[in-house]
């Protein structure tokens, strides 16, 4: 997993939860060119992370759903320096650079809604 360490945590439980990393592993980049086949890597120096967490009651069961509301990213770079996964992107992980997938599910809200 790509080093990083907590510089704010916010938690509310079963509302919304955050975390806001730094990044101390130069290697964690992000693509803004939006070409697979001319990448334009620039690395990332802090990453937010927003969940929401509810709880879903079916018949007698209890469930906790959380998902990811908002990811952003903090680059090294003049031009770019903020980019953000679109809405319409956040409850698919499989389109995320590996690492922040691994570093969502690390800090995910645990079923009593704060962070692990």
């Amino acid at each position: 997993m790509i080093a990083s360490t907590v510089i704010y945590e916010r938690t509310q439980p079963f509302t919304e939860t955050g975390v806001r990393l730094r990044i101390d592993d130069a290697s964690a980049t992000l693509n803004v060119s939006g070409d697979p086949n001319n990448p334009k890597p620039i690395r990332v120096t802090e990453l937010a992370i927003s969940y929401k967490a509810a709880e879903t009651h079916t018949g007698g069961t209890t469930e906790t759903v959380v998902e990811v509301t908002n990811i952003t990213y903090r680059l090294d770079h003049d031009d770019h320096k903020v980019a953000y996964v679109h809405p319409t992107h956040l409850d698919q992980p499989h389109e995320w650079p590996a690492w922040v997938a691994e570093l969502v599910d690390h800090y995910r809200p645990s079923g009593m809604g704060g962070a692990q």
